[in-house]
């Protein structure tokens, strides 16, 4: 080839060498040794914004690069003009515009005839928009509330922090090639090798390609982890990979065991309910039973001589009768049907009282004592809300025993501020500080799911403020508790007397008495005559407002039991007061029927709880003749 000829081909072949770089679609620009660009393409131009006749000449890192990257740019291209290495990099470059965009380099030394470096030439690819995919696609991975994982034949290759939170993991090297199903129990819930149901879940994935599933996975400390599995298979980089999302069930499973529970409580409240009403109407039988009992006692004590040896037993049947009352009233606080009223007690014999119940309460690992002082005074309160006060602090102590131990109970009067004391003292596992602020706060309690309802203490801090007191714990852990309760003292000479009078010297009334019960009508009668009165006996209601009628002129008040067939006390009262507005009506019933009734019309009808002493009944009967 001549030399024509082989300038010709020379200068062939660099134009077609200009026009494959010109079309590139890869960046494509030469620098000088230094810095100062000598090529640039035609995607040069368009990426950089920049003609080529602008661009030859500048400095390009000085011009193009982001300012945080120039340094280490600048030290790239040297070390390629040294021939350490031909580089492959990322850089932010800047253009005109301000926008900033991200290229990946292949970078080459070009080398002159005389075999020095001549400079480079960088090859470069726009990558923003996949770096900025990448980037959303780290956040979401990362920031996700649902543990992440990706995994193929050799266990997990990635996971993000939740899924190490999750399996209370701190990095990710304990995760990483391993199978999750190794933080798995060895059996799931129903029964199952963790290890076989995974690989049986597995296949089932495999054949359709996605899958979800419940599983318990377990902590390194033991902590089981219930969590809903989501796995769908995917192609990445011509291979076969697995991308796993875990959902922390523990939540759920709260919710429904709480459901449960809340549920189970709903139908032990119904039966209870239930129970409530047979218990309350075996309490009214029982009380007109007792009312009969007593008032028999009480008129055969009037007939008695002091000295007679038939009194002391006649005197055991009182106060046996008041023990039953006793059993009655706690069969009525059960039932919700208790009458709530403030009566001035001695605070004392109610422990005392109570104390046969509380040790049928008590485990044989756990010992019961009473410590209590002679008190001359009482409290003013509701005996039934008492008695729940003590029961539950008893309650407490016991529950705080588990492997038994000493409860002390103690009654005393601190006189300097004037009040009545009671103290619970267990020798139980005692609180801390945390536990000792939050006590009487409704729901709360330190006992398991399903133990308690956390209510026993927060009643006894309403009852015990509304009567005017305070409550007081003393804990440490490990060294028991004490309770202590204060209450206002009233004492004994403010306190009218309650013992049943001799023969009242009243002035002769008439009464329509009207109850049921024959028993009971029978006695009652009785007792009224002994003291004067005159009595006039009705079976029911209608009957009752039949006499009314016929001997109104002869009555001054009408005694009348509640609950009666045909027209019962409540309606009767209506009737009567419809005809003689505020003539006087007194109801007596076993336990507080007038919330079960329409009392609206019926106005200043007192209630006297059956049974009852003669001094009680004389009095409710002058209250509500003296109200007229």
């Amino acid at each position: 080839m001549s030399l024509a000829e082989k300038n010709v081909a020379d200068t062939t072949d660099t134009a077609l060498l200009s026009a494959i770089v010109d079309t590139a679609g890869s960046v494509i620009l030469g620098l000088r040794p230094d810095g100062l660009i000598f090529a640039w393409n035609r995607a040069a131009e368009l990426l950089y914004q920049t003609p080529k006749q602008d661009a030859l000449g500048t400095s390009y890192v000085d011009r193009f690069i982001a300012p945080e990257h120039r340094a280490f740019v600048k030290a790239d291209i040297q070390e390629v003009l040294a021939g350490k290495r031909t580089i492959n990099f990322e850089d932010d470059s800047i253009l005109p515009d301000g926008t900033r965009r991200t290229l990946i380099w292949n970078v080459t030394r070009v080398m002159s005839d005389d075999g020095q470096p001549s400079g480079i030439v960088a090859i470069g690819q726009d990558i923003t928009e996949r770096k900025e995919a990448e980037e959303r696609f780290r956040v979401i991975f990362e920031h996700a509330h649902d543990g992440l994982l990706i995994s193929d034949a050799t266990g997990v290759v990635d996971c993000n922090p939740a899924a190490l939170q999750i399996l209370g993991l701190d990095d990710k090297s304990q995760l990483v090639g391993k199978r999750p199903a190794a933080f798995s129990p060895e059996t799931q819930p129903d029964g199952q090798d963790s290890n076989g149901k995974s690989r049986a879940l597995g296949a089932v994935t495999l054949t359709h390609g996605a899958h979800t599933f419940d599983w318990m996975h377990q902590r390194p400390d033991g902590t089981l982890v219930p969590v809903e599995v989501s796995v769908r298979h995917a192609n990445a980089s011509g291979r076969r990979v697995s991308v796993v999302a875990w959902r922390d069930q523990t939540r759920r499973v709260e919710l429904e065991r709480e459901r449960a529970l809340v549920q189970e409580r709903l139908d032990l409240a119904q039966k209870m309910e239930a129970v409530g009403q047979l218990a309350g109407g075996v309490a009214h039988d029982f009380n007109n039973l007792l009312a009969a009992i007593r008032n028999a006692v009480q008129l055969a004590l009037y007939d008695v001589p002091v000295d007679s040896p038939a009194r002391p037993d006649l005197e055991v049947a009182i106060q046996t009768a008041e023990r039953a009352a006793g059993l009655t009233r706690q069969l009525l606080a059960f039932s919700r049907q208790q009458p709530r009223s403030v009566s001035a007690i001695d605070l004392a014999a109610l422990v005392r009282e109570l104390m046969p119940l509380l040790r049928t309460s008590m485990p044989s690992n756990v010992t019961l004592r009473l410590t209590s002082q002679p008190i001359d005074g009482r409290v003013v309160a509701d005996r039934s809300q008492l008695e729940q006060v003590i029961l539950n602090l008893v309650l407490n102590a016991r529950d705080a025993m588990p492997h038994g131990g000493q409860i002390g109970l103690a009654v005393w009067v601190d006189h300097i501020r004037q009040q009545v004391m009671f103290s619970v003292s267990d020798t139980g596992t005692g609180m801390d500080d945390a536990t000792k602020q939050r006590i009487f706060e409704p729901f709360f309690t330190t006992k398991p799911m399903g133990s308690g309802t956390g209510l026993g203490l927060s009643v006894v801090y309403g009852v015990v403020t509304q009567a005017g007191g305070t409550v007081r714990v003393d804990s440490e852990l490990g060294r028991g508790t004490t309770m202590r309760v204060a209450l206002p003292y009233v004492a004994a000479e403010e306190l009218a007397s309650t013992q049943d009078p001799s023969p009242s010297t009243d002035t002769a009334h008439g009464v329509l008495l009207v109850d049921d019960e024959s028993a009971v009508r029978t006695t009652t009668r009785r007792l009224l005559e002994r003291n004067g009165w005159t009595v006039l006996e009705a079976t029911n209601g209608e009957e009752g407002l039949a006499l009314f009628h016929r001997h109104r002129s002869k009555l001054a008040i009408v005694l009348t039991d509640v609950r009666m067939p045909v027209l019962d006390g409540v309606e009767l009262a209506r009737r009567i007061q419809e005809e003689a507005p505020g003539f006087p009506v007194v109801f007596f019933s076993g336990y507080d029927e007038l919330d079960q009734h329409d009392v609206a019309q019926v106005t200043n009808v007192p209630l006297l709880p059956k049974p009852f002493a003669s001094a009680e009944l004389f009095a409710v009967l002058r209250q509500a003749l003296a109200a007229e």
